[in-house]
């Protein structure tokens, strides 16, 4: 029986366009479309809107799917709603994701998608604290949140730039308190990703000539950062959903690196309080810093090299002194990945 398109699909081929016009030929109605729940790994801001941008253009809905999102309290918090079939997708951090399979691989979600392929996790400082080398840690308060990435690797980074932990005050803080804590410098640093604090405390007029970054990727740990996971029941029974939510994210993505200020716009929606022009630098500072570097350029956005992968595992490892080191298909399963030529970055 001869395959039927609808006027829709016809026009898509006819102008060359994506891949997904040609997955989902007509937009499934609301009864045909499967339901899934994302958690994010953190709030509303720059760094989450592309996924708010693939629901405002109906991105998700072409690729047969309605797609619920909601905040997290970080990458820990976030794996852990997934683990348990609670949310099919979320985003988080890979060290933290590591770290989870090590300890329950029965339940552990996979990274099925790597956005960042740079980490953002860093120490941020304002230069008046001094904190220029690791070593200048030795002596200070450093805040820490409870469940974000780069709090849960702080213990790595300290050893492996041979940095004494016992001289370092740790300060566990919430991610509410956190930056407005080293603005009015009750901790001389904070551990979290660079591009939340700094835009953060740009937000109370704090310039970049004023803060100090120690950039885990810099100083030993160059590991991939946030991915968009999958749980194991949706792996194992679902698999096409997988492939095709990564589809129309991917596409948002895309579209995002190349036009932050358009996607940025769409989570105005989400709040009136937003600051569109600062979520539009957060974004471009996390495409220019985070997304699209000479390996994401070369491979498209969402590839890993095992070799780095495997090295990131290893480091997690180390640095947390897991009993267990997982496996790389116990953290990252690239089968459902869209086509390179659908990853390749627009700009």
């Amino acid at each position: 029986m001869p395959l039927i398109l609808s006027r829709r699909a016809l026009m898509g081929l006819a102008a060359g366009t994506t891949t997904l016009a040609l997955a989902a030929p007509r937009v499934l109605r609301a009864q045909e479309r499967a339901r899934v729940r994302l958690v994010l790994n953190f709030g509303v801001d720059g760094s989450t809107a592309p996924f708010y941008h693939a629901e405002a253009r109906g991105y998700f809905r072409e690729a047969g799917l309605d797609v619920q999102i909601d905040p997290s309290n970080g990458s820990g918090d976030a794996i852990t709603r997934v683990a348990s079939g609670t949310y099919q997708f979320g985003v988080g951090d890979l060290s933290t994701l590591t770290e989870f399979a090590s300890r329950q691989p029965e339940n552990s979600p996979r990274a099925v998608m790597v956005l960042q392929n740079r980490s953002p996790q860093a120490v941020i400082s304002l230069k008046s604290a001094g904190i220029n080398t690791p070593r200048d840690l030795e002596g200070k308060v450093i805040g820490n949140g409870v469940s974000d990435g780069a709090s849960r690797m702080f213990p790595a980074f300290l050893k492996i730039n041979g940095v004494d932990e016992a001289k370092v005050t740790r300060r566990q803080v919430t991610a509410q308190l956190r930056d407005q804590m080293l603005l009015t410098r009750q901790v001389a640093g904070v551990t979290g990703f660079d591009y939340t604090t700094f835009f953060n405390i740009k937000a109370n007029g704090t310039r970049l000539e004023d803060v100090n970054f120690l950039s885990y990727a810099d100083h030993g740990i160059d590991s991939y950062g946030n991915s968009i996971l999958a749980g194991q029941s949706v792996i194992r029974e679902q698999p096409d959903v997988v492939r095709r939510f990564l589809l129309a994210a991917t596409r948002s993505w895309r579209e995002s690196m190349a036009d932050p200020k358009t996607t940025a716009a769409t989570i105005a929606a989400q709040s009136q309080l937003v600051d569109l022009a600062l979520e539009t630098e957060r974004l471009t500072w996390l495409a220019q810093r985070q997304i699209l570097t000479p390996a994401t350029r070369a491979r498209g956005i969402g590839d890993v090299e095992p070799a780095r992968l495997a090295e990131t595992i290893s480091t997690v490892a180390s640095g947390f002194g897991l009993a267990r080191v997982p496996a790389p298909e116990e953290v990252y399963d690239g089968r459902f990945l869209p086509a390179q030529e659908a990853r390749m970055p627009l700009a």
